[in-house]
Protein backbone atom coordinates (compact mmCIF):
# COMPACT_ATOMS: atom_id res chain seq x y z
CA UNK A 1 0.00 0.00 0.00
CA UNK A 2 1.21 3.35 -0.57
CA UNK A 3 2.81 5.11 2.41
CA UNK A 4 2.26 8.22 1.37
CA UNK A 5 -1.15 10.70 1.55
CA UNK A 6 -1.82 12.13 -1.29
CA UNK A 7 -4.29 14.93 -3.05
CA UNK A 8 -5.97 12.20 -4.77
CA UNK A 9 -6.61 9.95 -1.36
CA UNK A 10 -8.17 13.54 0.25
CA UNK A 11 -10.23 14.43 -3.04
CA UNK A 12 -12.46 11.09 -2.20
CA UNK A 13 -13.36 11.97 1.23
CA UNK A 14 -16.10 14.44 1.85
CA UNK A 15 -14.53 16.19 4.87
CA UNK A 16 -12.17 17.26 2.13
CA UNK A 17 -13.28 17.28 -1.05
CA UNK A 18 -14.54 21.04 -1.34
CA UNK A 19 -10.77 22.36 -0.67
CA UNK A 20 -8.91 23.51 -4.04
CA UNK A 21 -6.30 21.49 -5.74
CA UNK A 22 -3.33 23.57 -4.16
CA UNK A 23 -4.63 23.35 -0.43
CA UNK A 24 -5.36 19.73 -0.71
CA UNK A 25 -1.71 19.58 -2.05
CA UNK A 26 -0.37 21.39 1.26
CA UNK A 27 -2.43 19.41 3.19
CA UNK A 28 -1.53 16.02 1.79
CA UNK A 29 2.06 17.11 2.67
CA UNK A 30 1.24 17.47 6.06
CA UNK A 31 -0.46 14.47 7.06
CA UNK A 32 0.56 10.72 7.33
CA UNK A 33 -1.09 7.28 6.86
CA UNK A 34 -0.97 4.84 9.69
CA UNK A 35 -1.42 1.26 10.09
CA UNK A 36 -3.20 -0.57 12.57
CA UNK A 37 -3.36 -4.67 12.32
CA UNK A 38 -6.95 -5.63 13.81
CA UNK A 39 -7.46 -5.86 17.39
CA UNK A 40 -4.53 -3.30 18.11
CA UNK A 41 -4.92 0.06 19.82
CA UNK A 42 -4.88 3.30 18.06
CA UNK A 43 -4.87 5.02 21.22
CA UNK A 44 -5.97 4.26 24.56
CA UNK A 45 -8.26 5.76 27.31
CA UNK A 46 -6.85 9.02 29.11
CA UNK A 47 -4.48 9.30 26.56
CA UNK A 48 -3.90 13.25 25.77
CA UNK A 49 -5.76 14.09 22.17
CA UNK A 50 -2.91 15.35 19.75
CA UNK A 51 -3.85 14.13 16.62
CA UNK A 52 -6.74 13.74 14.38
CA UNK A 53 -7.40 10.50 12.54
CA UNK A 54 -9.70 9.40 9.53
CA UNK A 55 -10.70 6.15 8.54
CA UNK A 56 -9.38 5.55 5.19
CA UNK A 57 -10.18 1.62 5.13
CA UNK A 58 -11.00 -0.94 7.61
CA UNK A 59 -12.99 0.11 11.07
CA UNK A 60 -11.95 1.06 14.46
CA UNK A 61 -14.30 0.98 17.63
CA UNK A 62 -14.55 3.10 20.20
CA UNK A 63 -14.73 1.16 23.70
CA UNK A 64 -14.93 2.82 27.47
CA UNK A 65 -13.49 0.85 30.03
CA UNK A 66 -14.38 1.00 33.45
CA UNK A 67 -12.94 0.71 36.93
CA UNK A 68 -15.27 -2.67 37.66
CA UNK A 69 -13.21 -4.21 34.65
CA UNK A 70 -16.61 -3.48 32.79
CA UNK A 71 -16.09 -1.93 29.29
CA UNK A 72 -18.74 -0.47 26.09
CA UNK A 73 -18.45 -0.35 22.55
CA UNK A 74 -19.63 3.21 22.05
CA UNK A 75 -19.60 3.24 18.26
CA UNK A 76 -17.81 1.74 15.22
CA UNK A 77 -16.26 4.56 12.75
CA UNK A 78 -15.99 3.23 9.12
CA UNK A 79 -14.67 4.86 6.15
CA UNK A 80 -14.61 8.73 5.92
CA UNK A 81 -15.35 9.22 9.21
CA UNK A 82 -13.42 11.27 12.15
CA UNK A 83 -11.96 9.68 15.14
CA UNK A 84 -10.75 11.96 18.17
CA UNK A 85 -11.87 15.45 16.84
CA UNK A 86 -14.03 15.94 20.23
CA UNK A 87 -10.85 15.62 22.87
CA UNK A 88 -8.60 17.45 20.20
CA UNK A 89 -10.79 20.46 20.63
CA UNK A 90 -11.30 20.83 23.91
CA UNK A 91 -7.50 19.49 24.51
CA UNK A 92 -8.77 16.70 26.90
CA UNK A 93 -7.46 13.45 27.82
CA UNK A 94 -9.59 10.95 25.22
CA UNK A 95 -12.81 9.03 27.10
CA UNK A 96 -12.72 5.78 25.63
CA UNK A 97 -10.16 3.52 23.34
CA UNK A 98 -10.04 3.06 20.18
CA UNK A 99 -9.15 -0.42 18.73
CA UNK A 100 -8.61 -1.63 14.98
CA UNK A 101 -11.80 -3.97 14.35
CA UNK A 102 -9.68 -5.19 11.22
CA UNK A 103 -6.77 -3.90 9.52
CA UNK A 104 -7.01 -0.69 9.23
CA UNK A 105 -5.72 2.61 7.23
CA UNK A 106 -6.29 6.04 8.87
CA UNK A 107 -5.03 9.90 7.66
CA UNK A 108 -3.33 11.08 10.77
CA UNK A 109 -3.55 14.83 11.14
CA UNK A 110 -1.55 16.78 14.01
CA UNK A 111 -4.05 18.90 15.94
CA UNK A 112 -2.19 22.13 15.14
CA UNK A 113 -2.26 21.95 11.62
CA UNK A 114 -5.86 20.57 11.52
CA UNK A 115 -6.77 24.17 13.62
CA UNK A 116 -4.94 26.51 11.04
CA UNK A 117 -7.33 24.64 8.50
CA UNK A 118 -10.29 24.67 10.33
CA UNK A 119 -9.41 29.06 10.25
CA UNK A 120 -8.70 28.90 6.72
CA UNK A 121 -11.16 26.61 5.51
CA UNK A 122 -14.76 27.00 6.68
CA UNK A 123 -16.26 23.98 4.45
CA UNK A 124 -13.85 21.67 6.83
CA UNK A 125 -15.77 22.66 9.73
CA UNK A 126 -19.00 22.60 8.33
CA UNK A 127 -18.53 18.69 7.41
CA UNK A 128 -17.61 18.18 10.95
CA UNK A 129 -20.44 19.96 12.38
CA UNK A 130 -22.62 17.55 9.92
CA UNK A 131 -20.51 14.73 11.59
CA UNK A 132 -21.03 15.36 14.96
CA UNK A 133 -24.98 16.34 14.28
CA UNK A 134 -25.84 12.78 13.27
CA UNK A 135 -24.60 11.45 16.41
CA UNK A 136 -26.05 13.95 18.65
CA UNK A 137 -29.40 12.89 17.01
CA UNK A 138 -28.59 9.51 17.93
CA UNK A 139 -27.90 10.42 21.68
CA UNK A 140 -31.08 12.58 21.65
CA UNK A 141 -33.01 9.73 20.45
CA UNK A 142 -31.65 7.29 23.45
CA UNK A 143 -31.80 10.13 26.34
CA UNK A 144 -35.62 10.64 25.15
CA UNK A 145 -36.03 6.46 25.15
CA UNK A 146 -34.22 6.12 28.69
CA UNK A 147 -36.47 9.57 29.88
CA UNK A 148 -39.69 7.87 28.62
CA UNK A 149 -39.00 4.44 30.17
CA UNK A 150 -39.90 3.12 26.78
CA UNK A 151 -37.98 -0.04 26.96
CA UNK A 152 -38.91 -1.61 23.38
CA UNK A 153 -37.45 1.74 22.23
CA UNK A 154 -34.42 1.29 23.85
CA UNK A 155 -33.91 -2.30 22.64
CA UNK A 156 -35.19 -1.80 18.79
CA UNK A 157 -32.60 1.34 18.97
CA UNK A 158 -29.90 -0.64 20.11
CA UNK A 159 -30.66 -3.58 17.34
CA UNK A 160 -30.98 -0.60 15.03
CA UNK A 161 -27.82 0.35 16.14
CA UNK A 162 -26.06 -2.69 15.80
CA UNK A 163 -27.48 -2.86 12.25
CA UNK A 164 -27.13 0.71 10.87
CA UNK A 165 -24.54 1.11 7.46
CA UNK A 166 -22.43 3.97 6.87
CA UNK A 167 -25.10 5.83 5.05
CA UNK A 168 -27.61 5.63 7.28
CA UNK A 169 -29.20 2.95 6.36
CA UNK A 170 -29.81 -0.57 7.86
CA UNK A 171 -28.17 -4.43 6.98
CA UNK A 172 -31.07 -7.08 7.21
CA UNK A 173 -29.94 -10.66 7.37
CA UNK A 174 -27.39 -11.92 10.01
CA UNK A 175 -26.09 -9.28 12.31
CA UNK A 176 -23.42 -10.72 14.93
CA UNK A 177 -22.65 -9.16 18.29
CA UNK A 178 -19.97 -9.76 21.09
CA UNK A 179 -23.01 -9.28 23.71
CA UNK A 180 -24.40 -12.23 25.36
CA UNK A 181 -28.28 -11.54 26.25
CA UNK A 182 -27.36 -11.00 30.26
CA UNK A 183 -24.86 -8.42 28.71
CA UNK A 184 -27.23 -6.54 26.69
CA UNK A 185 -29.69 -6.32 29.21
CA UNK A 186 -27.66 -4.97 31.85
CA UNK A 187 -26.37 -2.35 29.25
CA UNK A 188 -30.24 -1.10 28.65
CA UNK A 189 -30.77 -1.86 32.71
CA UNK A 190 -33.29 -4.91 31.81
CA UNK A 191 -34.17 -7.95 33.36
CA UNK A 192 -32.90 -10.54 31.04
CA UNK A 193 -35.79 -12.61 30.94
CA UNK A 194 -37.72 -9.41 30.14
CA UNK A 195 -35.57 -9.21 27.47
CA UNK A 196 -35.83 -12.32 25.87
CA UNK A 197 -39.80 -12.22 26.47
CA UNK A 198 -39.66 -9.16 23.74
CA UNK A 199 -37.29 -10.47 21.40
CA UNK A 200 -39.27 -13.57 20.80
CA UNK A 201 -42.25 -11.70 21.00
CA UNK A 202 -40.62 -9.43 17.88
CA UNK A 203 -39.19 -13.09 16.40
CA UNK A 204 -42.66 -14.06 16.25
CA UNK A 205 -44.15 -11.31 14.18
CA UNK A 206 -41.14 -11.70 12.01
CA UNK A 207 -39.52 -8.67 12.91
CA UNK A 208 -36.04 -10.68 13.26
CA UNK A 209 -34.84 -13.94 14.19
CA UNK A 210 -32.32 -15.08 17.11
CA UNK A 211 -29.55 -17.65 16.75
CA UNK A 212 -27.67 -17.13 19.84
CA UNK A 213 -25.14 -13.89 19.69
CA UNK A 214 -26.55 -13.25 16.38
CA UNK A 215 -29.69 -11.95 15.43
CA UNK A 216 -31.43 -11.96 11.70
CA UNK A 217 -33.06 -8.25 10.92
CA UNK A 218 -36.00 -8.93 8.63
CA UNK A 219 -37.97 -5.58 9.08
CA UNK A 220 -35.59 -2.79 10.04
CA UNK A 221 -38.62 -0.24 9.22
CA UNK A 222 -40.49 -1.82 11.89
CA UNK A 223 -37.88 -1.54 14.40
CA UNK A 224 -37.34 2.39 13.36
CA UNK A 225 -41.00 2.42 14.47
CA UNK A 226 -41.04 0.87 17.40
CA UNK A 227 -37.46 2.95 18.50
CA UNK A 228 -38.92 6.51 16.88
CA UNK A 229 -36.31 6.99 14.61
Amino acid sequence: MDAKVTREKLEKLNLFNSLPAEALEELAAQCRLVHVAAGDYLFKQDDMATTIYLVESGAVQIIRRYDDGEHLTLETVMPGHLIGELSTISHQPRLASGVAKEDTVLIALDSDIFFQYLDTHPSIALEILVQLSRRLRKLNLQVREIAAHNTPARIASLLLFLAEKDDGTFRTGLISTNFSLERIARALSLDTDYLRKVLREWEEEGFIGLDGRRFLLHDPEELQEIAGW
